[in-house]
């Protein structure tokens, strides 16, 4: 008997004395006993992803609970939709990068996110057992997770105009651009992305005359 065929043979007699039913047809569920030397394969295998874990592959702890605090301060009496919206516009510009790399950057930064500004203090000692936290908690992992689709197509920016006008003398900043999407209290918008970033790269390319010229001068 040739090396291979006994090579074949070694392996069915593997597979009959471990009652395994054949690797093809067992792939969606293979036996443990191909796991043993591998903990974490045998992880994989009995477990599926919930819309949690799929959220912490991506997004760390802090930036969930970050999540979770903004959503809870910025839309505490909107519906899961408004809620969901909120959360989408952060994550959007976490996307953008033009406010931060992570959440917590993005919903600190200076003159953005409002409850930040002026409440801070309550928004960071908000108890994870609170109801306000885990309310917001479960549309934010949905949101992380992709089970619940971006309500405002892209939104960056959202505001309460009721509010905004009494505070601005009838007036919206220059960003709110008509009547913009409303999503319960709110309405959302999505400024000329296309627009500051040609202002970006007109900048650069100043900047870059400017070098050549100091260059050659000297």
């Amino acid at each position: 008997m040739t090396m291979p065929n006994r090579f074949s043979l070694f392996v069915f007699a593997i597979i009959l004395l471990a009652g395994a039913t054949p690797f093809v047809a067992a792939s969606d569920s293979l036996p443990l006993w191909l796991f043993a030397a591998n903990p974490q394969g045998t992880e994989i295998a009995d477990t599926k992803p919930t819309p949690t874990h799929r959220a912490a592959s991506t997004h760390t702890l802090e930036e969930r609970d970050y999540l979770i605090r903004t959503v809870a301060f910025e839309a505490p009496h909107e519906t899961n939709k408004g809620q969901a919206a909120v959360a989408y516009v952060i994550l959007n510009r976490k996307k953008s990068s033009r406010w931060g790399d992570n959440i917590k950057d993005v919903v600190t930064q200076p003159g953005q996110f409002e409850p930040w500004m002026t409440r801070r203090k309550e928004v960071e000692e908000l108890s994870p057992n609170d109801p306000r936290y885990q309310s917001a908690a479960r549309i934010a992992d949905a949101v992380l997770a992709g089970d619940i689709p971006d309500p405002t197509a892209g939104a960056t920016h959202f505001l309460n105009p009721i509010v905004v006008r009494q505070r601005r003398g009838g007036s919206l900043p220059s960003w709110a651009n008509g009547e913009g999407l409303s999503i319960g209290k709110h309405a959302f918008y999505s400024p000329d992305e296309a627009g500051a970033a040609s202002q970006l790269s007109a900048m650069s390319l100043i900047a870059f005359a400017k070098a050549i010229f100091m260059r050659n001068a000297n």
